[in-house]
């Protein structure tokens, strides 16, 4: 499943940077145990999750706005967009390492020649220059690559296999390895370099 399937939720540390982001269920979650509080994009005022009720849920029977809250057995909780983690001080806002991981998360899980989704467990790196023609192991060299798409390449580059990227790679900011695939809130704008957010899909 891509993440643009998911409706997320910005996740900052404890100093506010954003670092992640996860599904409302799991926001929820967070904030539950209280290793999270709620951020109001509109005042910046935190909650926990006694608070969060308290402000924001109503009961099931209340007309609401569907798609923004979700039914418990009991209530309707507003959904957040914005949670900051408690704890966790780490993962300052600049560029990251390159990993395997890192190159999944920027090409969306698709393969960048034939834009297959691939799972994580089937995913292949490949370089778009061969290693063995001097190509290194970075992420201005490497892309997401279906099985298929890997073999049928080989040791060759794009041109010479006839085969084409859907999208050059880059080495992103962490802003965005975060928001790679995801449908963003205008309301994580203020929490968001924006000269680092955009991205082309």
């Amino acid at each position: 499943m891509s993440r643009i399937e998911l409706e997320r939720v910005l996740t900052l540390n404890r100093v506010w940077q954003p670092i992640a982001t996860v599904v409302v269920k799991q926001a929820l979650t967070l904030v539950f145990r209280g290793r999270a509080r709620v951020v109001d994009p509109e005042n910046y005022q935190m909650f926990d999750w006694a608070q969060w009720l308290s402000e924001k849920a109503v009961r099931n029977d209340a007309h609401v706005v569907e798609h923004d809250y979700i039914r418990t057995a009991h209530l309707q909780v507003r959904k957040p967009e914005v949670i900051t983690l408690a704890k966790f001080a780490g993962f300052p806002n600049t560029g990251v390492p390159y990993s395997r991981r890192g190159v999944y998360e920027r090409d969306n899980g698709q393969c960048q020649f034939c834009g297959l989704h691939v799972h994580r467990q089937n995913m292949t790196i490949d370089h778009v220059q061969p290693i063995s023609r001097g190509g290194g192991t970075n992420w201005l060299n490497c892309v997401l690559a279906c099985n298929r798409c890997n073999h049928l390449k080989g040791n060759r580059t794009p041109r010479e296999a006839g085969m084409e990227l859907l999208r050059e790679p880059f080495q992103p900011t962490r802003d965005q390895l975060i928001l790679c695939g995801v449908n963003t809130h205008e309301t994580w704008n203020p929490f968001l370099n924006e000269k680092h957010v955009k991205v082309k899909t």
